[in-house]
């Protein structure tokens, strides 16, 4: 036998495929099952797709709907805080409320021994010879939590001071309060004020919040204390005008910066404070070119608290983003740049939306804008 006929004998031969074993219409069937086999996988995979796609919308969908509800939740709850703080203020004020009945009884009765007309009452002839830190507006019964809260601390303060205790009062307002959101438990005109000031989440810039608390402090101290220094404190256009001695009216009133525009109320008493604050707490504004930061001054970095050596030391910092820290609560005190321009009343205005729903107020208030108030 040759060497290639072994090699033949040799090598095992294959008997045919399976397919070829399988007749034609088995193999198509084979294919065709294998085809369905194929696109079930694909629609099972499809499906589970969707349905995964779906399952993330679905919760996407709950995320959004749950972050919408979380915060108008938290809106709500902000909202109740600041309401709860100026009740919790006016319920701590209640407490000593036999007290204050008791001052506010001593305090006529003095008053009507030294021929000081009393607050709540009209004024009586010997009144109008009185120097004009010595009468007080004629103030109603408080129509408002503000006013209840304001008026029954000035009731009770009154009774814990005396004549010569001005000597000892601060010119300026602690700002501290304005800086922490956390209700003091201090007693002082500038803690009752700023919790006030926050009451109102409409205020929503320190500028505005600091002006309203620099010039409530000064009206109240001089509603306190009752001396012509306290009286010279409070800016020239705040100082009571003759209406407001002759005419009762709701405390609010002696607050609003423009002295027609507070004769206009007085005058007007069909506008309630209701009316009035839904549209100047959110449409006043202060108007101050400068950084917010700037309204206040910290006292471990300034060395002169004169206006115009905080203006040359502080405002030139602005060109400086990263070289001027927050005030501590601790050291922070009023700029008295932002003093001055605080105390100019053309720099105090209301918006268009005021102007709409108080259209004559906006005139008195532009016309006693361009008046020269002294002081």
């Amino acid at each position: 036998m040759s060497g290639s006929e072994q090699r033949n004998a040799a090598t095992p031969s294959h008997g045919p495929t399976v397919q070829e074993k399988m007749n034609p219409d088995k193999l198509a069937r084979k294919r065709a099952l294998d085809r369905k086999a194929q696109q079930a996988a694909r629609n099972r995979s499809k499906l589970t797709i969707a349905n995964l796609q779906f399952q993330v919308d679905q919760l996407n969908n709950a995320l959004v709907n749950e972050t919408s509800r979380l915060e108008s939740l938290l809106q709500q709850s902000r909202h109740e805080t600041e309401r709860v703080r100026a009740e919790n203020q006016a319920l701590q004020l209640q407490l000593d409320n036999a007290l204050s009945r008791s001052c506010r009884r001593t305090a006529l009765d003095r008053r009507a021994t030294e021929g000081v007309e009393p607050v709540l009452g009209p004024p009586s002839v010997s009144a109008f010879n009185l120097r004009p830190f010595e009468s007080l507006p004629w103030n109603s019964e408080p129509t408002c939590q503000s006013d209840k809260i304001l008026q029954d601390y000035v009731a009770r303060a009154r009774c814990q001071i005396h004549a010569t205790m001005d000597i000892f009062l601060s010119e300026q307002p602690d700002v501290s309060g304005l800086l922490t959101r956390a209700r003091s438990t201090d007693q002082h005109v500038s803690s009752v004020v700023s919790d006030v000031v926050l009451a109102y989440a409409e205020i929503d810039t320190l500028p505005k919040k600091a002006a309203c608390l620099y010039v409530m402090y000064k009206l109240l101290n001089w509603l306190i204390y009752r001396t012509k220094t306290t009286y010279d404190q409070i800016p020239p256009w705040l100082r009571p005008v003759p209406l407001q001695f002759q005419i009762p009216h709701p405390a609010w009133i002696d607050r609003i910066p423009w002295p027609n525009a507070r004769v206009y109320l007085i005058q007007n008493p069909t506008i309630s404070f209701d009316d009035f604050a839904s549209s100047y707490s959110s449409s006043f504004d202060l108007y101050w070119p400068y950084e917010e930061l700037h309204v206040l001054l910290s006292l471990s970095q300034t060395v002169s608290l004169r206006p115009e050596a905080a203006f040359n030391d502080w405002f030139p910092l602005r060109r400086d983003s990263g070289a001027r820290k927050n005030p501590s609560t601790e050291d922070a005190v009023l700029n008295p740049v932002f003093e001055q321009h605080l105390r100019r009343l053309e720099n105090w205005s209301v918006s268009d939306k005021f102007r709409r729903n108080f259209p004559a107020l906006g005139v008195i208030i532009d016309n006693d804008s361009r008046l020269d108030f002294q002081g």
